[in-house]
């Protein structure tokens, strides 16, 4: 009887966990191949954390990528999940504080395409001190000007 009741509750934990993965990867899948074509992330069952990127069929565990790959992944959750809250209705900011310093000067360019892509329907911020590196993404530069004090 315990068995059956264990059964039944890690069989209904994993339904849950695919329907509210489905949606997050639906939104992640194209931008993920932006930067590799047939890459796709597996998440582990117990954390809901990305565990594994496989492209072309070989499975690299998150830790052993390098951190450019890391942190573009990480970007791209990020933006998988900003879409999903839009099409709830809850937009939310995506604000990135340096987040491609380790990314190479070759993949940058195609996060900037990701970041392009979903820049229609987000409000991303990006705040970097890298501006030459960053100039191709476009978007406004924030200054700080002073403003008179009313007569």
């Amino acid at each position: 009887m315990l068995l059956t009741l264990i059964e039944a509750l890690e069989t209904a934990q994993s339904s849950a966990r695919d329907r509210y993965f489905a949606p997050v990867l639906a939104e992640l899948r194209p931008m993920l191949r932006l930067l590799w074509p047939d890459a796709e992330l597996q998440f582990d069952g117990d954390s809901l954390l990305p565990s594994a990127l496989v492209r072309d069929g070989n499975a690299q565990s998150i830790g052993s990528l390098s951190g450019g790959t890391r942190e573009q992944i990480a970007l791209l959750v990020r933006l998988a999940f900003a879409r999903l809250l839009a099409k709830n209705g809850q937009h939310a900011p995506v604000i990135l504080d340096d987040a491609l310093v380790y990314t190479d000067d070759d993949r940058i360019e195609r996060m900037f395409d990701a970041l392009h892509a979903q820049a229609g329907d987000l409000q991303i911020l990006v705040l970097s001190c890298r501006n030459r590196a960053l100039r191709a993404l476009g978007g406004r530069k924030l200054t700080i000007e002073s403003v008179a004090a009313d007569a």
